[in-house]
C-alpha cells in the first residue's frame, strides 16, 4: 500500500474527457486570460466601488489601497500566461483545445447564476422569501427532491434567517414588492421580508 496518494479519481473525473493532471497550454492560458481581464474590471470599477475611510488613518488603510496593490501585482503577475495563450493561436486546433478550460462548467455555471437570481430577488421580494426559494431550488439542483429533503431545506433556510436577523441583528430594507401592496402590508409583514 503506498504512503500518500497522488490524486483519488472521482466520479467526476471519469465522466471527463480529459482524465489527466494536465491541462493543455491553450486551456491554461484561455482559463487565465478570463481571470487576467476580471482582475483588471475589478481594479478599474475598484474606484467607483469604495468609499473613502470614516476617519483619517493613513492612505495605506484606505478601503482601496490592498485591494488596488494586490490586483496590480496579480496583473503584472500573471500577464505571461494571456501572453502565452496569444503565442499558441497560429496552432493547428488552437481553439478546441483552449475551450477545454470550460468543459464540464455548465452545472457550475447554473449554480452561479442561481446565487446572481437569488442576490437580484432579495432587492425585489426580500430576504426571507428569496431564501426560502433559493433553498428550494438548490436542493433540487442538486438532485435532493424526494421525501424529507424539502423539509431539510425548509429547516436550513430558517436556520439562516435565524443567524442573519436574531444572531447577527442583520436586517434588510423593505423590498420593492412593497410598492406595489397596500401599506397595511408593508407595515405589518414588510420587516419580516
Amino acid at each position: 500500500m503506498p504512503d500518500h496518494i497522488d490524486h483519488v479519481a472521482t466520479l467526476a473525473d471519469a465522466e471527463h474527457k480529459y482524465f489527466d493532471d494536465e491541462a493543455p497550454a491553450e486551456a491554461a492560458g484561455l482559463g487565465a486570460l478570463v481571470f487576467w481581464l476580471i482582475g483588471l474590471l475589478a481594479l478599474v470599477v475598484l474606484p467607483i466601488a469604495t468609499r473613502d475611510g470614516r476617519r483619517d488613518l493613513g492612505w495605506f488603510q484606505e478601503p482601496a489601497t490592498w485591494p488596488s496593490i494586490v490586483l496590480v501585482v496579480a496583473l503584472v503577475g500573471g500577464i505571461w500566461l494571456p501572453r502565452r495563450l496569444w503565442s499558441l493561436r497560429g496552432q493547428p486546433g488552437f481553439a478546441a483545445r483552449a475551450l477545454t478550460a470550460f468543459e464540464g462548467m455548465g452545472r457550475v455555471m447554473a449554480y452561479c447564476g442561481s446565487f446572481l437570481v437569488f442576490l437580484l430577488s432579495v432587492v425585489w421580494i426580500g430576504f426571507t422569501l428569496s431564501t426560502l426559494i433559493y433553498m428550494q431550488v438548490l436542493y433540487r439542483m442538486s438532485g435532493l427532491r424526494g421525501g424529507r429533503w424539502p423539509w431539510i431545506a425548509l429547516a436550513v433556510s430558517l436556520v439562516v434567517l435565524l443567524a442573519f436577523r436574531g444572531g447577527l441583528g442583520i436586517w434588510f430594507p423593505l423590498p420593492r414588492v412593497m410598492d406595489y401592496l397596500p401599506d397595511w402590508v408593508g407595515n405589518r409583514f414588510g420587516e419580516y421580508l
